[in-house]
């Protein structure tokens, strides 16, 4: 055989062996190597169980305080789930810890937007919305806040608000023709109260009765608001 076919021959067994190897040795490093497991949203203790179960360190480089997930359960991690690495090598999590108390802010006659803002800078969560009659709140602001005013509370927790639709109406009876006394108790019953009485002169009419009653009979008015009348006097 030739000198040249020789050394051909020679370097392509070279090159087949050093494949071999690298293949042989690579193999190696795979089997070797672990596959990371997933251990965001478990507890601490049960994550590091896990972790080291795999032949692996186990490394908290950080508490971060979150809303939704359960102080000391795990945030983050890293390397991600599936990633493989050398034994002995670490993965870092972040644990979950509660977040510091916030103060409630007062929310009562403030109009909506301005309400939500309120909250959103105390990191707070607007809750249900739903309405109610108010006879202190003008008609669509805040009429009350589930969590009271001054309050401390935990960052993210839901508030639920109130808005007011204005103090309650109802039809204000008629009084024309009844006597001072009878007028009052029937406003009374009614839920308003007699306000100025004026009085006046009308001969077509008897001594005492009323001539006339503002707001007029069946308007609807707020409730506890109060009724002029204007009386007969001959």
């Amino acid at each position: 055989m030739a000198f040249r076919d020789l050394l051909g021959s020679a370097v392509v067994a070279a090159v087949v062996s050093a494949g071999t190897t690298y293949a042989l040795h690579h193999a190696v490093l795979q089997k070797d190597a672990i596959e990371v497991p997933s251990v965001l949203g478990l507890p601490a203790q049960s994550a590091r169980a896990l972790i080291e179960n795999q032949g692996l360190m186990f490394v908290v480089s950080e508490e971060r305080e979150d809303v939704r997930t359960p102080p000391g359960n795990i945030l983050q991690q890293r390397p991600l789930q599936g990633s493989r690495i050398d034994r002995g090598q670490a993965v870092d999590v972040v644990v979950a810890k509660a977040p510091a108390p916030v103060k409630m802010p007062g929310l009562v006659g403030l109009a909506l937007a301005e309400a939500k803002l309120r909250l959103e800078s105390a990191k707070l969560v607007v809750g249900r919305i739903t309405e109610d009659t108010s006879p202190e709140v003008k008609a669509g602001n805040i009429a009350s806040q589930s969590i009271a005013e001054g309050s401390e509370t935990r960052a993210g927790a839901v508030v639920d608000l109130v808005l007011s639709k204005g103090p309650a109406t109802s039809a204000v009876p008629s009084v024309i023709g009844r006597s001072l006394a009878r007028a009052k108790e029937e406003l009374q019953k009614a839920g308003f109260t007699v306000g100025n009485i004026k009085w006046r002169s009308d001969e077509d009419h008897s001594d005492g009765l009323i001539l006339e009653q503002n707001p007029a009979a069946n308007q609807q008015a707020p409730k506890g608001s109060t009724v002029e009348l204007v009386v007969n006097r001959t």
